[in-house]
């Protein structure tokens, strides 16, 4: 078993395209059809490469004085040798090559969902994250109860979130080679609880607590959770740059933050900070203490003193555009 080494062309995608099995201490690749493994690149010669056990025993390969020669997988600088020991990939032409021996350790096996195990997860979430929403419409309803407020809202969640597995499947159908609608939607579902539960503790914590800046700015944990979901997402999926990919999602998603803060920013400079904290609980929620009456009409007197002063000013411009503001 020593002897035996194994060469696997890796396909564009990173895939192995072919695995061919040498059962000798030395093979040959090339173009040629008298090699041990035949690579269809022309940009490889006839006779490219020469892989062979070293005195220790590890795997080498050696360019056979080659015209576009030898580099490792993932470097820029020619060789004429490459120990395959630590890094068994490299490069010959546009062909990626990928050379183990018979002693090479793989990964253990991955844990396997059983069948259906993510649809019965879909209903539960679902029924659930649903029930959670009626439930909240119902408690916000001001007016005399109905059918179309308290469903219609609903209705639209569903097709939002068809809409987004949707997409995520045909990904995945692409890239992996199955759609896995319902391990997406188990995602997409998981992530609207977590929006619906991270604003119903935000807005209460900023009741508690008479924390206007948490209410303004919760939305911030909401594009966390986006950013998350999407990580979960391309997980599914598997694709090999995942770094890559994973960087250009949450710079969208670090832009649209941005976008949005900036936006509340210049809000709040045009029409001033907001009044309320947002939804309003039961008095039992609230964790500060209230302002007692002095204090509230002390300050109420400061105010309308500055308020007084500012009335008697005379206004910085006399332009149109003053006149409009």
């Amino acid at each position: 078993m020593a002897a035996v080494m194994w060469i696997e062309v890796i396909a564009r995608d990173g895939e192995v395209a072919t695995r061919e099995r040498i059962e000798r201490e030395e093979a040959r690749v090339g173009r040629a059809f008298d090699n041990d493994v035949v690579v269809n690149d022309p940009h490889v010669a006839p006779h490219h490469l020469r892989v062979y056990r070293g005195e220790d025993g590890a795997l080498v390969a050696e360019d056979l004085g080659t015209l576009n020669g030898l580099y490792p997988e993932h470097g820029a600088r020619r060789v004429t040798q490459l120990l395959l020991k630590d890094s068994p990939g490299l490069r010959i032409g546009r062909t990626v090559l990928r050379i183990h021996g018979a002693e090479h350790v793989v990964a253990p096996e991955k844990a396997l969902t059983p069948p259906r195990a993510h649809l019965r997860w879909d209903l539960a979430l679902g029924a659930g994250l649903f029930l959670l929403i009626l439930l909240l419409n119902w408690l916000n309803l001001t007016t005399e109860p109905n059918a179309n407020v308290v469903l219609l809202p609903m209705i639209g969640l569903a097709m939002v979130l068809a809409a987004w597995t949707g997409l995520w499947a045909v990904l995945s159908r692409v890239f992996f080679g199955q759609a896995q609608f319902a391990l997406h939607l188990r995602i997409a579902v998981s992530a609207c609880i977590a929006i619906v539960l991270w604003d119903l503790l935000t807005e209460t914590l900023s009741f508690g607590l008479a924390w206007r800046e948490l209410a303004e700015y919760a939305s911030l944990g909401a594009w966390v959770i986006l950013a998350a979901t999407c990580y979960a997402h391309l997980v599914a999926i598997g694709p090999r740059h995942m770094k890559i990919v994973m960087g250009l999602v949450l710079a969208l998603i670090a832009s649209g933050a941005t976008m949005q803060l900036v936006t509340k920013s210049e809000n709040r400079e045009l029409l001033g900070q907001r009044a309320s904290l947002g939804d309003l609980r039961p008095p039992a929620f609230r964790l500060v203490k209230p302002a007692s009456a002095e204090a509230f009409f002390k300050e109420a007197d400061e105010t309308r003193a500055r308020v007084d002063v500012a009335r008697t000013r005379e206004p910085p411009s006399s332009s149109g555009f003053a006149e409009i503001d």
